[in-house]
């Protein structure tokens, strides 16, 4: 790929190869959600896993991968499914890594924060269940190119499937280096505290390598960045 310079000169950009075996076969996926299931009382019956397709399929795209991702419901009554589900999942992802950060931990007591305030993306429908699908965790990244987040968001913008990505594969996650794994927008979500800068933020995940911790933080959509990635949805 290319990118101009400010001369008007063509530059050629290059994608880094990631490190092997970032991923795990759907087979431990699903091993996985079983026992995340059980053990943080989700809710879904057997017969719902027993129906994933664990079939094998091959990408070309490195960065494109097969995983399964839950999608919750409401909780009492009074935590809606989205909501949930992303602190669900970043729960479990943050526990697989030994440190782990989220900026909302800010709005807590200590470490004891309420669920993420955050919605989809206007366009982007929440439908509870556990699924199989296809993601590309390097859409829209082009190394050496500064790109903003609003300007690569759609309704196939990844949110919850990022956080179960990040569960599924913690060596993925330290893996992230803007260079051969890039860092990652969560362009399906919106930040909605405070909420006049709703439209104005989205979350981020990466690795910090000095501190050997995977945070969950803030952006704004209007900073262009070089060495992010916004993933989609291509099928499920």
């Amino acid at each position: 790929m290319t990118a101009g310079d400010a001369g008007g000169a063509s530059v050629q950009w290059t994608r880094g190869e990631p490190p092997p075996n970032l991923f795990v076969p759907l087979p431990e996926q699903i091993a996985n959600i079983r026992r995340w299931n059980e053990d943080r009382e989700w809710g879904f019956a057997d017969y719902e896993l027993d129906m994933i397709d664990l079939s094998p399929r091959s990408h070309i795209d490195p960065l494109v991968v097969d995983l399964i991702a839950v999608y919750l419901g409401e909780s009492g009554g009074y935590l809606d499914g989205v909501r949930r589900t992303c602190h669900e999942l970043w729960n479990v992802a943050a526990d697989r890594q030994l440190h782990a950060w989220s900026w909302d931990w800010l709005r807590g007591d200590g470490y004891e924060a309420p669920p993420k305030p955050v919605r989809l993306l206007p366009g982007i429908d929440h439908r509870p269940g556990v699924r199989r699908v296809t993601l590309d965790l390097g859409a829209h990244w082009v190394p050496g190119r500064h790109i903003r987040p609003r300007n690569v968001r759609d309704v196939d913008s990844a949110h919850a499937e990022i956080l179960a990505a990040a569960a599924h594969f913690p060596r993925w996650a330290r893996s992230m280096d803007g260079t051969r794994v890039p860092y990652i927008w969560l362009s399906g979500y919106q930040v909605t505290f405070p909420e006049e800068s709703t439209e104005l933020r989205l979350p981020g995940l990466a690795w910090v390598h000095y501190r050997r911790t995977l945070s969950l933080t803030v952006d704004w959509v209007d900073h262009s960045h070089t060495g992010w990635a916004s993933p989609v949805r291509l099928a499920g």
